[in-house]
């Protein structure tokens, strides 16, 4: 994050209670996975959208207002009240959501605000991104994912209204939906963000130009293919498994050879990626074995970069306002601690991954990723307080 002044920046509090509130969305999802493991039942509904709005858009929301300013230049001027406005639509309207979804109550509702809040959120930084020439990878790819994830929460909202009748339902919708939203925001966005930060953060030799200043077009065109199934995903099955082996290459190759299990969390995210991609192709029979790979992939990313956001930002926020004590960003929060979470992680993957091998172990591992969820939660809590114990 170099080139960031205390000008630029949001205050941390937005960054740091998107945050938050991710890993608390994380914690009732394992919470609700222990019930189904007990329950010897399957929800998916409620499971894939605590993952994806609960903790993948929360925190990708948070961490785009603090990135907008670092990769692309634009800085979103007061932005507290504009970040409080999306977050207390989303507040509003995912938790409503997810209740929906269990009892079919308020679905409508929920749904409207939520829609509402990615509305508002999404517009907002396109608004100052689109005012930009897109002269990096990583600022180009930020603008076409946020494209596509009003394009694929639009195809979401309108599967709630001809649930209800008031438009027509057709059977595609829901492929559109997860499909736009899983590769087109989650995927893109991450492998955007990964062209930049994967160099950074961990001194590797940069991504080839033409591919990664590319690769939200080849998405773009290889995302409505994957909306028939089958062998027509495969296109962008490659696509993401070659972004996956370029990634791997670069960390396995880096330049700083320290320990460092936020790497890790990468190594496992990729290489689940590239079993999702695989899976992609064969989803009609193996959909829920897609989802959960895939889901490994963007929440060990986000765990990976949870971690080294918030140490960074505390130090980062305290260093320019001169504050007395200052930490190191390892003080923030441990590297014993963050070796932990990685393998309590790595436990929950490997558990699930046998459960669906041998049809057991459901119940050990949901109670493995409760704990897991629970250490992620008290890890980037404990780490943002340490700031707020320096304020009047």
């Amino acid at each position: 994050m170099t080139g960031l002044s205390i000008v630029q920046a949001p205050p941390f509090i937005i960054v740091f209670s998107y945050f938050l509130t991710a890993t608390l969305f994380g914690f009732l999802l394992s919470t609700f996975e222990i019930y189904m493991a007990f329950k010897h039942t399957l929800f998916p509904p409620p499971i894939v959208h605590l993952y994806t709005l609960g903790f993948a858009l929360f925190t990708m929301f948070g961490a785009l207002f603090q990135m907008l300013p670092v990769v692309a230049g634009v800085v979103i001027k007061n932005p507290k009240p504009k970040a409080a406005v999306s977050y207390v639509l989303l507040i509003t309207g995912i938790p409503t959501l997810l209740y929906g979804f269990y009892t079919g109550k308020f679905l409508l509702f929920g749904s409207l605000m939520t829609y509402v809040g990615i509305l508002y959120t999404s517009l907002l930084m396109l608004y100052h991104l689109l005012g930009i020439k897109s002269f990096t990878p990583t600022s180009r790819g930020m603008k076409f994912s946020l494209v596509f994830l009003l394009l694929g929460a639009t195809a979401g909202f309108y599967r709630v209204l001809s649930y209800y009748g008031y438009l027509p339902a057709f059977e595609e919708n829901l492929i559109i939906h997860y499909s736009i939203l899983l590769f087109g925001w989650i995927g893109l966005l991450i492998a955007s963000v990964s062209f930049q930060v994967v160099e950074m953060f961990f001194i590797t030799e940069s991504y080839g130009k033409r591919f990664s200043m590319n690769y939200p077009i080849m998405v773009l065109l290889f995302l409505p293919l994957s909306f028939l199934g089958g062998f027509f995903s495969l296109p962008l099955s490659l696509l993401f498994i070659i972004y996956s082996l370029m990634t791997l290459k670069r960390l396995i190759r880096r330049g700083r050879k320290m320990e460092d299990y936020t790497l890790y969390f990468w190594y496992l995210g990729q290489i689940s990626l590239i079993f999702s991609a695989i899976l992609l192709v064969f989803k009609e029979r193996f959909l829920i074995q897609f989802l959960f790979f895939y889901a490994v992939f963007f929440t060990s990313i986000i765990m990976g970069m949870m971690y080294r956001i918030i140490p960074f930002l505390v130090w980062f926020h305290m260093s320019n306002e001169g504050g007395a004590n200052i930490p190191l960003m390892s003080e923030v929060i441990p590297p014993e601690r963050i070796k932990l979470s990685f393998y309590l992680h790595l436990a929950w993957v490997v558990l699930t991954s046998i459960a669906y091998v041998l049809g057991d172990f459901y119940v050990v591992a949901s109670f493995i990723h409760f704990i897991s969820s629970l250490l992620l939660l008290y890890n980037i809590y404990t780490g943002g307080i340490v700031y707020f114990k320096t304020q009047p």
